[in-house]
């Protein structure tokens, strides 16, 4: 006997209801107990520090202050809160927002940057919301899209590759409909609305800001390449450059050809996280929004598993920390053989570059279908994409 479907979804809705809850506990417990000890994660209490100076009056650039001004704007509201709040929000709204971001999923708590960014106290959320964001309004003429790529460039490193993208799209738009899209519009617009104010309260803060750079380190980078070079060229500077330039266009380019020639927007940011030396374990939330499958959902949460054994067995000790390098990896290995294999009808989030990277300007013909459709209609979608790829090259 079939089972009653509005019993089976009630089902498998108490399943998942029931796996968040137990998946929360740990991250509840964690906040408790900073909460009790009235002692934040190492980096809360950096930012905290940071936006009491701005509150004062004080010099907000200088060792550890490596944030554009909005952010340090950021850092003096949660630091006017009582400690107590200020804690449980800075930790549980980024929370909030990758259960969102996932779609409820409880394989998200799993995903071991997830927990390093929650128990870190982190700020890359800003990153993820708005690379989720942008993939579901990334036709050049949706303006929304143009202000969920604004807030990426909160942190700067998170939103480069992502605008990057952009950029060639509106170029693309320009080309083809002789004036600039609404988009690019939107995102200027909105650039303006997140930076300028910090002018006002400190009219040279790019010129202190930009005299701060945060250096490069071992513990700091999650990227495989860079990662991986470093500790052996850290002495020889343009030998490492030179290296990880190689490596990391060779990378690019192998890319490109074995999906046929084109880039998606989801290929570019993970190939971003192969190859930044700018990105941090904790960046790894950005690529949250990516795993619309089954497969790259229990395949970021495998190759996280390392990552939880660090976290609970060898949290200080930095060279542990290259197995966080693996994941973009792998889930860069998943995504090819994913749209190769079709798996993704429906997820790509935009149309291939245009020009000497592929494609034409045409969005996907079903990036608004969904996962879990009937097998028949997806099978369906597949054929008459098919049909479509000799006329999109």
């Amino acid at each position: 006997m079939t089972a009653n479907p509005a019993v089976q979804q009630k089902r498998n809705q108490l399943i998942r209801f029931s796996g968040l809850a137990l998946l929360l506990a740990p991250y509840l417990l964690y906040l408790g107990f900073i909460i009790w000890n009235n002692r934040g994660p190492i980096d809360y209490e950096t930012f905290m520090e940071i936006g009491q100076r701005l509150l004062s009056g004080g010099r907000v650039y200088g060792v550890n202050s490596y944030y554009p001004m909005p952010f340090v704007v950021i850092f003096g509201l949660f630091s006017a809160l009582p400690r107590p709040l200020s804690m449980a929000l800075w930790l549980l709204l980024p929370l909030a927002c990758v259960l969102l971001v996932s779609g409820w999923r409880p394989s998200a708590l799993l995903f071991a940057p997830v927990f390093g960014h929650f128990i870190g106290g982190q700020t890359a959320v800003f990153g993820m919301l708005g690379l989720w964001g942008y993939r579901r309004n990334a036709d050049p003429d949706k303006i929304s899209g143009g202000i969920w790529l604004a807030l990426t460039l909160l942190k700067p490193q998170l939103g480069l590759l992502p605008l990057a993208y952009a950029a060639v799209q509106w170029w693309g738009a320009l080309r083809k409909n002789k004036r600039i899209p609404r988009q690019a519009w939107a995102w200027l617009a909105s650039m303006a609305v997140l930076y300028l104010p910090g002018f006002l309260i400190l009219p040279d803060w790019v010129a202190q800001w930009l005299q701060s750079p945060r250096p490069l380190s071992e513990r700091a980078m999650s990227g495989f390449i860079p990662r991986t070079l470093f500790p052996g060229l850290a002495g020889q500077p343009l030998l490492f450059w030179l290296a990880w330039a190689i490596l990391s266009l060779g990378l690019l380019a192998l890319v490109w050809q074995l999906n046929h020639r084109r880039l998606t927007l989801d290929l570019l940011v993970v190939w971003g996280f192969v190859a930044s030396p700018l990105l941090h374990d904790y960046d790894l939330i950005q690529l949250v929004p990516l795993l619309e499958t089954r497969l790259l959902r229990w395949g970021a949460v495998l190759l996280s598993i390392p990552g939880w054994l660090v976290i609970l067995t060898a949290y200080g000790n930095d060279t542990a920390w290259y197995v966080f390098t693996l994941i973009a990896p792998g889930l860069l290995a998943l995504l090819l053989y994913s749209l190769r294999s079709n798996d993704l009808l429906g997820h790509l989030p935009a149309v291939p570059l245009p020009g000497p990277c592929g494609g034409d300007q045409r969005s996907h013909p079903y990036q608004d279908s969904h996962e879990d459709q009937k097998p028949a209609h997806r099978d369906q979608a597949k054929a008459d994409y098919r049909k479509q790829q000799p006329q999109q090259q």
